[in-house]
């Protein structure tokens, strides 16, 4: 087990978790158009989409490599 790998790959799922608890905070109190939210809503996901799948791989790669 590489303790680095885990160590980054909990740290991308953290962050990635976290990004998504602030938007869910933040985005209703923005005042801005309706197109514009779903696009910053769709970089949200695809943000923490990444930094999830990142971290996931990082992790199941220190466990098994």
């Amino acid at each position: 087990m590489n303790a680095e790998l885990l160590a980054f790959g909990v740290g991308a799922i953290g962050l990635g978790i976290a990004i998504l608890a602030a938007a869910r905070r933040l985005y209703p109190r923005l005042d801005v158009p309706e197109d514009a939210e779903a696009s910053l809503e769709l970089l949200t996901a695809m943000l923490v989409g990444i930094l999830l799948l990142t971290g996931l791989g990082l992790v199941l790669l220190a466990l098994f490599a």
